[in-house]
């Protein structure tokens, strides 16, 4: 199984007034974990824009679980993994682990991101091509 895993420490700035860490921090960490995790599994950007004309993987749906919080000081463990692919998307689990327990479960759904031919400046879901798709096996997280 392919498995990325991103630590983040929780800074005040991190937090609201109770010193727990304010949601949008933790779909800004899967964000930062999705694209450790690209690199980790030799996913560059650069190299997949001259191979294959793939210019990211945009987002197109997240969401998350929260279980328990997070709050200033904290060091967060981030493991994500690969759940699934489709033809022309990639869903993502992240398990956020504080001291070992999960804190928050979130999922991310991304595109392969190719230039519109109509209007390169647009983005459009192109097929993901078989080779990319080797180099992740699924864990049907």
């Amino acid at each position: 199984m392919a498995a990325g895993i991103f630590s983040v420490k929780v800074e005040w700035g991190d937090c609201d007034g109770a010193r727990i860490v304010f949601y949008p921090n933790f779909f800004r960490w899967m964000d930062a974990a999705a694209w450790a995790f690209f690199a980790s599994q030799g996913l560059d950007p650069a190299g997949l824009l001259a191979k294959h004309g793939h210019r990211g993987f945009p987002l197109v749906d997240a969401r998350a679980t929260f279980r328990t919080p997070a709050r200033f000081g904290d060091t967060l463990e981030i493991e994500t993994t690969l759940a699934r692919w489709g033809g022309k998307s990639l869903e993502l689990r992240h398990v956020f682990r504080n001291a070992g327990a999960v804190a928050v479960e979130g999922r991310e759904t991304r595109i392969w991101g190719v230039s519109d031919p109509n209007d390169p400046e647009r983005l459009r879901a192109g097929t993901i091509p078989p080779e990319i798709k080797a180099l992740i096996r699924e864990t049907g997280g």
